[in-house]
């Protein structure tokens, strides 16, 4: 009979070892996946974040070209009346130039 109780008592002790290790295999199983999980959630906020970062760029350089090209143009268009300006009205331009060069250096 006391046997028999060792026995038993070997069992008991090999079963619970066993449950151990089944439990500990289940905690590394959980803790896997949790890892796994926060990663993935880690993973898909860095990927929200980069689209927001894009869309927020995209409509900044929107925003920034919508108020540039109006003063491009006007300084397209005044580049153009600039280059534009009759011959004639650039030779008196340049005649007036010389001819108030040429008093007051002469008159000195």
């Amino acid at each position: 009979m006391a046997l028999d109780v060792v026995k038993k008592i070997s069992e008991i002790e090999k079963q619970g070892e066993e449950l151990i290790k089944e439990a500990q295999r289940r905690a590394n199983d959980i803790l896997k996946n949790a890892k796994d999980e926060a990663e993935n959630i880690k993973q898909r906020a860095q990927d929200s974040a980069e689209v927001y970062y894009k869309e927020v760029i995209e409509k900044f350089e929107k925003e920034a070209k919508n108020q540039i090209e109006p003063m491009i143009d006007d300084a397209e268009r005044k580049k153009q009346e600039i280059t534009n300006i009759p011959k004639d009205k650039m030779e008196r331009a340049v005649n007036m130039v010389i001819e108030r060069i040429v008093n007051s250096y002469g008159n000195s």
